[in-house]
C-alpha cells in the first residue's frame, strides 16, 4: 500500500519530504496511507481520492451528485456502515455496490460477504460526503442512541457539567452526554443560530435554524426514548431544576467548541408531549464585526459613523427578534471604544448575551426588582458618556432614556417595530410626550436580515424573468446611484443548491437597513402627532431609503436574489 505514496510523488501530488513523512506516520501509527495524509493534510481530500481510486483501478463515487438505492440503505444496518464506513449505492442481482472511505482489505470484504449474505462490488467515496450521507441517512448520532439504549438503566443520573467542551473525547464511552455534544457540534459546525428539540408521541423532532430558516435534521426513531434524558443533560449544563417539569424555565450554557468559546441561551416550555427545548447559539466571534462588516452602503456607514460621534441624542435600532440588532449596536458600541478610549460606555441588557471587554456591563434581575428604570437611575450617577439600553419595554425606561439623551448622553437602544417610522408612533404609545420624543431623537436605524446567495451555484438571471413591478424597483433604487439596469447581472439561487450551501442556494445573511434622521421637519410632525402616513411621506421626501431599496441594490450588486427580497419585504402600498 505504501506503494501509492510514490505514485503520488510520480503525479507531482507530492514531494519527497512530504512522501518520507507520511511513510514515517503509517510506519508509526498502521494508518492507511489515504488516513495519514488527510490527517497531516498534505493534500486536498478531491485530488487524494481522485488518485487513490485510480491507482488501485476503483470508480469514485460523487455522493453528493448520485442517487442512493434505498433499497441498497435497508441492506446495510448504520452499525455495519458506522463500523466499516461504507455506502450502500445500489443493488442487482444478489450484488451490493458498496463504496468505501477506505480501500477494504479482503478480510473485511469476507466479513461484510458473510454479515449481509450478498455479492460484494468496490467503489471510494470521499470521508467529508460519507459524514453528510450518514447523518442524513441513519440520523444524527445513530451509533450512539442504539449503544445509549442498551446500557441506560432507569435510574442513570447525569453529572453536573454546566460548563463543557464539546470537542473532548469520550475515550469510547457513549452516553447521553456524547449524544447531546455532537448534536451541538453539528448546529455549531452548521453555522445554526438555534437549536429547537420538539417532542411528539413517538418521536423527538429536531430542527436547525441556519441563514434565518428552520431545516429538519434526520434522527433515528429511537432517539425518542432517550428525549428525557436528553432535555436532562441539558438541564444539567444550563444549571436548572432537573425535576422541574411543569413551568417554563430558562438558563444559561457556557460552551467551548475546538478552543472558541459560545454563550447559549436555553429555553424550556412544557407540551403535551414533555418539554420543548429552545437554544439560542450566541458565538461571539460572529458578534464582532467592524461597522463596514455589517453589509451598509458607503453613505449608510457615513451616516452611521456621524451619528456615532454625536455628544447626545437617542438611536434607536429596530426590527423583530433575530433580525441582527445586536451585533449592529456592538459593532457601534466596539467601534466607540477603539476610536475613543476616553468615552465611558455602560450597558444595561436582559440578559447580557456577549461579554465586550472595555464596556461596563450590567445584567437586569426583575424578580429582585433591578429593571432597566431601576439601573438606569444609577447609571447616571456613575458619570457615563454612551448608554447602551437593551431594549425599551415601557413608559418608565423611555422617559428615563429620553432625560439621558437631553443631558448631553449619547443613549443606544431597541424597539421591536416594523420600520424605522414606526419607532417613533411606538414611543408615543408608551406613553411619552411628543415634545420629549422629537427633542432627544437622533435617528431610527431598522433592519432586516435576508440570505447570501452562495458563491459557488448562484445562477444568472434574465432581466425579462423580473415581473415588471420588480423591475420598476430595481431601476428606481439603482437610478438614484446613476446606473442602468441595462448593466446589470442579477443572479438567483440555484433550485437544488449545491454541498456548500446545503443544497438551498444561500450560505450566510447580510442586513438590509432603513435610516430614519430626525431633521427639523421631521420634529415639527411628531409635536404636531401627524398620522404615521403623513410621517413616512416625509421621510421619503427628505430621503428615507427603505427595505426594499436598500435590497435591490444588495441585488443588483450580486449579494442577494430577488426571490429573498420579495420574501423579507413587503412591496410598496400602492395609492389610488
Amino acid at each position: 500500500m505504501s506503494d501509492f505514496l510514490d505514485h503520488l510523488q510520480e503525479q507531482d501530488a507530492l514531494q519527497p519530504p512530504q512522501v518520507k513523512a507520511a511513510r514515517n506516520r503509517i510506519q508509526r501509527t498502521g494508518q492507511a496511507p489515504e488516513q495519514a495524509l488527510l490527517e497531516l493534510q498534505m493534500l486536498e481530500e478531491e485530488r487524494l481520492y481522485k488518485e487513490l481510486a485510480a491507482y488501485h483501478g476503483l470508480t469514485l463515487c460523487d455522493l453528493g451528485k448520485m442517487e442512493i438505492s434505498p433499497l441498497a440503505t435497508a441492506k446495510l444496518p448504520p452499525r455495519l456502515a458506522n463500523r466499516f464506513h461504507c455506502v450502500p449505492i445500489s443493488i442487482s442481482k444478489g450484488t451490493l455496490l458498496l463504496a468505501f472511505t477506505r480501500v477494504p482489505s479482503q478480510s473485511v470484504l469476507d466479513q461484510l460477504h458473510l454479515l449481509l449474505g450478498l455479492r460484494l462490488q468496490v467503489a471510494l467515496c470521499r470521508p467529508s460526503q460519507y459524514e453528510q450521507w450518514h447523518r442524513q441517512t441513519y440520523g444524527i448520532s445513530a451509533e450512539n442512541v442504539s449503544q445509549v439504549r442498551q446500557q441506560r438503566q432507569p435510574t442513570e443520573r447525569l453529572d453536573d457539567a454546566p460548563s463543557v467542551d464539546i470537542t473532548e473525547t469520550d475515550h469510547g464511552e457513549i452516553s447521553v452526554t456524547s449524544i447531546v455534544n455532537e448534536i451541538l457540534d453539528q448546529a455549531l459546525a452548521a453555522e445554526a443560530t438555534d437549536i429547537h428539540l420538539e417532542p411528539y408521541r413517538d418521536r423527538l423532532r429536531i430542527r436547525f435554524r441556519i441563514d434565518g430558516m428552520l431545516r429538519e435534521v434526520p434522527t433515528p426513531p429511537e432517539l425518542a426514548d432517550l428525549a428525557d434524558a436528553i432535555i436532562s443533560r441539558i438541564k444539567v449544563m444550563a444549571q436548572l431544576d432537573i425535576t422541574e417539569r411543569r413551568l417554563p424555565h430558562d438558563g444559561r450554557i457556557r460552551l467551548v467548541r475546538h478552543g472558541r468559546p459560545c454563550n447559549i441561551r436555553a429555553s424550556i416550555l412544557p407540551t403535551r408531549f414533555g418539554e420543548a427545548l429552545c437554544l439560542r447559539l450566541l458565538d461571539n466571534a460572529k458578534v464582532y464585526l467592524q461597522t463596514c462588516e455589517l453589509g451598509l452602503t458607503e453613505s449608510q456607514l457615513t451616516l452611521l459613523h456621524r451619528l456615532a460621534e454625536r455628544p447626545n441624542g437617542l438611536i434607536l435600532v429596530t426590527g423583530p427578534t433575530g433580525s441582527g440588532k445586536t451585533t449592529t449596536l456592538y459593532s457601534v458600541l466596539a467601534h466607540l471604544r477603539d476610536q475613543r478610549p476616553e468615552l465611558k460606555i455602560i450597558t444595561v441588557e436582559d440578559p447580557i448575551e456577549y461579554e465586550m471587554p472595555g464596556l461596563t456591563q450590567i445584567q437586569t434581575h426583575a424578580e429582585i426588582g433591578l429593571t432597566f428604570a431601576v439601573a438606569l437611575r444609577s447609571i447616571l450617577r456613575h458619570d457615563p458618556d454612551i448608554i447602551l439600553i437593551g431594549e425599551i419595554r415601557d413608559r418608565e425606561t423611555a422617559e428615563i432614556a429620553i432625560q439621558a439623551a437631553l443631558t448631553g448622553h449619547l443613549v443606544f437602544s431597541t424597539l421591536h417595530t416594523n420600520d424605522s417610522v414606526g419607532a417613533v408612533n411606538r414611543l408615543l404609545h408608551v406613553g411619552v410626550e411628543p415634545d420629549l420624543v422629537a427633542g432627544s431623537l437622533s435617528c431610527v436605524i431598522a433592519q432586516r436580515l435576508v440570505r447570501r446567495l452562495c458563491p459557488k451555484c448562484a445562477e444568472r438571471l434574465p432581466l425579462e424573468a423580473l415581473s415588471p413591478e420588480n423591475r420598476l424597483e430595481l431601476e428606481s433604487a439603482l437610478l438614484q446611484q446613476g446606473r442602468s439596469v441595462n448593466e446589470l447581472s442579477i443572479y438567483e439561487a440555484h433550485p437544488g443548491g449545491c454541498s456548500d450551501c446545503g443544497h438551498t442556494g444561500y450560505h450566510g445573511r447580510v442586513a438590509i437597513y432603513e435610516f430614519f434622521q430626525i431633521t427639523e421637519a421631521i420634529e415639527d410632525l411628531i409635536t404636531s402627532r401627524v398620522p404615521i402616513s403623513e410621517m413616512r411621506q416625509a421621510a421619503h421626501a427628505e430621503g428615507l431609503k427603505s427595505f426594499r431599496e436598500d435590497g435591490w441594490l444588495k441585488v443588483a450588486n450580486g449579494i442577494t436574489s430577488p426571490s429573498e427580497i420579495n420574501r423579507v419585504t413587503l412591496p410598496p402600498k400602492t395609492t389610488t
